[in-house]
C-alpha cells in the first residue's frame, strides 16, 4: 500500500496546475477590485461579488478536474477558494460560494463520501466567515505579514483538523486520508503566495481609495479652518433635495461686513480661528440652543461669510418666530464680551432663504445669488422670500435694460417737483429713476441701483441720467425758462477723473445754462476727500452748476462736506419731516437750517406729506420742500403742465 511520501510526491507534480489556478484567481480578484472601485469594500455588493467570483471559479475548476475532462490528476484549490469567499465576502459571499461548490459536488462528483465532503466544504467556508469580521475591523491600508499569517494559520489548522476528524469518524478510508493530507500540505506552497498576493491587492486598492478620499476631502474642506467649504455645501444641497414640506431646508448666511478692518488689526491668521469659534458657537456653544432643534450643518462660504443649513423650517418661519433677530443679538453680545475696549467688534449681517428643490445644475448659481443678495442688503437681518431662480432672471433682465439705457442715454425718468412752502410755486424738480418690470410693476430704486453697482454700471447709469436731464432742460427752457432740474450723482462719479469737464462739455454742446442744473451729491459717507473730488466739485461750482448735499443731518460726513465744499442747497431726509412733531427733531431741523444759512445754502425738506407738516416747517423757517402733499414724481410732460396745487390734508397716493 502506497504511503504518505508517495502521495506527497504525486501532489508535488500537480503544483504547476495549482499555480495556474492561483494565478487565475488572483487575476479575477484584481479585475473585480479595478472595475468596481466606486463601491466601498465593505459594501454588500462587494461581498456578493466575491462570493460569485469564487463560487463560479470553483465550479469551473471542479469541471476541469472531474471525470468530465479526462485528466491524469484532479488537483484544485477548492478549500482555499471557499475560505477566501468567506474571508472577503462575509456570510453572503461564503454562502454563495458554498452553494456553487455544493452544486459542483452533486453534479460532477459521485454520491460516495458526499457527507464527508460537505463537512470539509462547510468548515472551510465557516472559518473564512469567522475571520471576516476580524479582518474588516483592521485598516486594510496596513495589511501585512501579521494578518496573512493569522488567516493562513486558521485556514491550515481548520483544513487539517477537519480531514483528521472525518477520518477518525470512519467517514473516509486511509488511502484517501493520506492522499488528502499530502495534497493539502503540498498546496500550502501555492496557497500562501496566492493569499498573500490577494492581500497585497486589497492593501493597494485600499491605499488608492484612501488617497482618493483624502483628495476629495481636501477639495471640500477649507485648508486653513478645517471647515467644510462652499463646494461641500453645494454637494450637500445636491445630495438630498427636499421632497416634502417636512423636508424643508433653509440656508442661513452669517457675513462679517468689517472683516478687512478686523484682519488689519488682529493679523491674517485671526479670521481662521474666528470662523472655527463661530462654527462652535452656532453648533454647541452659547448660541447653539437657538438652532439646536433644526439639525444645523455649518460650512465656510467665503472669506467673509459662514453658511449654515437648517432643517424642518423655512426662512419665513425663522423670521416670524424671532429666531433670526435673537441669533443676531446673541452673537453680537458674544462678540462684544470677547473683545477688549480698544478692539473693533465683528459687525454681523445675517440672511436666510428657503432652499427650493433646485435641479443640480442651478444650485451653484443659487448659492451665488444668495451671497450677492446678502451683500446688497443693508439690513442686519434679512430674509429673502423670492425664488432665487426667478430673482436671477429678474436681475439679468434689469442688467440688460441698464446696458441699453447707458448705450442710448435714455433712462426712464420722472421728476419730483420742489415747491415753495409758502405759496406752493414750483421752484425746481429732481430727476428720479422709475423702472417697471415686464408686468408693469414698479421696481424699487434701491434694487435698480444695487444691480447697477453689482455690474459696475453705476457711473455709466449716472452719466446717461445726466444726458437725459440736460436734454429735458432744453425742453423745459422753452416753457419754463427759470426752472432748474436736479440729478442725483453718487461718490462713484465724483471720484472719476474728468467728470466735471464732461458735464460742462455736455452743457456747452446743448446750450443749457449751467445755473439751471443742480447736482445732488448722494452717498456722502462714501465720498473720499481726495484731490480728484476737490477738482470736480470746484470746477462745477465755478462754472455755475449748483451743488446740493443730500441727506443732510444723517451723519458727520455730510457736515464735513458742507464745511469743505460750496453747496447752494442742503436737503434733510424724510424721516426728520415725519418726526417733526417731536421736540428734539424740531430742534435738529432748526439747527440744520441755521447751519445751512451759515454756509450760504438753502434748506430743502423731503417727505412733506400733510398740511400740518407744511405749516410746522414754515414756522421753523424752512421755505422749500418736496413730497406727496404737492405732487408725486411725474413724467416731464406733466411737470411742464403743473400749476400750484391746493394743499391737501392727507398724503397723496402713488
Amino acid at each position: 500500500m502506497p504511503g504518505f511520501p508517495h502521495y506527497l510526491g504525486e501532489a508535488v507534480t500537480e503544483l504547476p496546475f495549482l499555480l495556474l489556478q492561483a494565478a487565475a484567481i488572483v487575476g479575477m480578484v484584481s479585475v473585480l477590485l479595478l472595475v468596481k472601485r466606486d463601491v466601498p469594500l465593505d459594501d454588500v455588493r462587494y461581498k456578493v461579488r466575491f462570493g460569485l467570483v469564487f463560487g463560479v471559479s470553483g465550479f469551473v475548476l471542479a469541471m476541469l478536474v472531474s471525470e468530465f475532462i479526462k485528466m491524469p490528476s484532479k488537483p484544485y484549490l477548492r478549500t482555499d477558494m471557499l475560505f477566501l469567499a468567506g474571508l472577503l465576502g462575509g456570510w453572503r459571499g461564503g454562502l454563495i460560494s458554498l452553494a456553487f461548490a455544493t452544486a459542483a459536488r452533486l453534479y460532477l462528483g459521485s454520491h460516495a463520501l458526499f457527507f464527508a465532503a460537505m463537512i470539509d466544504l462547510v468548515a472551510a467556508t465557516a472559518s473564512g466567515m469567522v475571520l471576516h469580521g476580524w479582518l474588516m475591523r483592521r485598516p486594510l491600508t496596513q495589511l501585512g505579514w501579521h494578518e496573512l499569517l493569522v488567516c493562513f494559520a486558521v485556514r491550515t489548522v481548520v483544513s487539517f483538523t477537519v480531514v483528521s476528524l472525518v477520518y477518525a469518524a470512519g467517514l473516509m478510508g486511509a488511502l484517501l486520508y493520506w492522499s488528502n493530507m499530502a495534497r493539502r500540505l503540498a498546496g500550502i506552497s501555492v496557497a500562501v503566495p496566492m493569499v498573500g498576493a490577494i492581500f497585497m491587492l486589497l492593501r493597494s486598492d485600499a491605499q488608492t481609495r484612501e488617497q482618493a478620499r483624502k483628495r476629495e476631502q481636501a477639495a471640500v474642506t477649507d485648508t486653513l479652518t478645517g471647515l467644510p467649504n462652499r463646494r461641500a455645501l453645494r454637494d450637500y444641497i445636491e445630495a438630498e433635495p427636499p421632497r416634502a414640506p417636512a423636508g424643508t431646508r433653509t440656508i442661513v448666511l452669517f457675513e462679517v461686513v468689517n472683516m478687512a478692518a478686523l484682519v488689519s488689526v488682529h493679523g491674517d491668521d485671526w479670521s481662521d480661528g474666528f470662523w472655527q469659534q463661530l462654527a462652535r458657537d452656532l453648533g454647541s456653544g452659547p448660541s447653539g440652543d437657538v438652532l439646536a432643534g433644526f439639525s444645523p450643518c455649518t460650512f465656510l462660504f467665503s472669506d467673509t461669510t459662514l453658511a449654515m443649513v437648517v432643517h424642518r423650517t423655512s426662512a419665513q418661519e425663522l423670521e416670524a418666530s424671532g429666531t433670526m433677530a435673537q441669533l443676531h443679538a446673541r452673537l453680537t453680545a458674544l462678540f462684544q464680551e470677547r473683545a477688549s475696549d480698544e478692539q473693533p467688534i465683528p459687525q454681523l449681517r445675517i440672511g436666510a432663504v428657503t432652499l427650493d428643490a433646485h435641479p443640480a445644475r442651478s444650485v451653484a448659481s443659487s448659492l451665488r445669488n444668495i451671497s450677492l443678495a446678502l451683500q446688497g442688503s443693508e439690513n442686519p437681518v434679512q430674509v429673502f422670500p423670492q425664488s432665487f431662480a426667478e430673482k436671477a432672471k429678474s436681475d439679468e433682465r434689469l442688467r440688460r435694460m441698464l446696458v441699453e439705457w447707458i448705450r442710448h442715454g435714455t433712462p426712464p425718468l420722472h421728476y419730483q417737483p420742489k415747491f415753495a412752502l409758502r405759496n406752493l410755486r414750483t421752484v425746481g424738480a429732481e430727476a428720479l429713476l422709475r423702472v417697471s418690470d415686464e408686468q408693469g410693476q414698479p421696481l424699487p430704486p434701491p434694487y435698480v441701483l444695487e444691480i447697477a453697482e453689482r455690474h459696475r454700471l453705476l457711473v455709466g447709469l449716472e452719466w446717461a441720467t445726466l444726458q437725459a436731464v440736460v436734454r429735458d432742460l432744453e425742453q423745459v427752457g422753452r416753457a419754463m425758462p427759470r426752472l432748474g432740474l436736479a440729478v442725483n450723482i453718487s461718490a462713484a462719479s465724483f471720484v472719476t477723473d474728468g467728470f466735471a469737464q464732461r458735464v460742462l462739455q455736455l452743457l456747452r454742446s446743448t446750450g443749457v445754462a449751467p445755473s439751471r442744473l443742480t447736482v445732488e451729491l448722494t452717498e456722502t459717507a462714501k465720498l473720499p476727500l481726495i484731490e480728484i473730488v476737490q477738482h470736480n466739485v470746484q470746477a462745477l461750482h465755478q462754472a455755475g452748476v449748483k451743488l446740493s448735499l443730500d441727506d443732510f443731518g444723517t451723519g458727520y460726513a455730510a457736515l464735513a462736506l458742507l464745511a469743505r465744499f460750496p453747496f447752494s442747497e442742503v436737503k434733510i431726509d424724510r424721516w426728520m419731516t415725519t418726526g417733526i412733531a417731536h421736540g428734539r427733531i424740531r430742534q435738529a431741523v432748526v439747527l440744520a437750517g441755521e447751519t445751512a444759512r451759515r454756509y450760504g445754502a438753502a434748506l430743502v425738506t423731503e417727505g412733506v406729506e400733510t398740511e400740518w407738516q407744511r405749516q410746522a416747517l414754515l414756522e421753523l423757517g424752512v421755505t422749500t420742500g418736496q413730497g406727496h402733499l404737492f405732487s408725486h414724481a411725474v413724467p416731464l410732460a406733466e411737470l411742464l403742465a403743473l400749476r400750484a396745487p391746493q394743499p391737501r390734508t392727507e398724503p397723496a397716493v402713488l
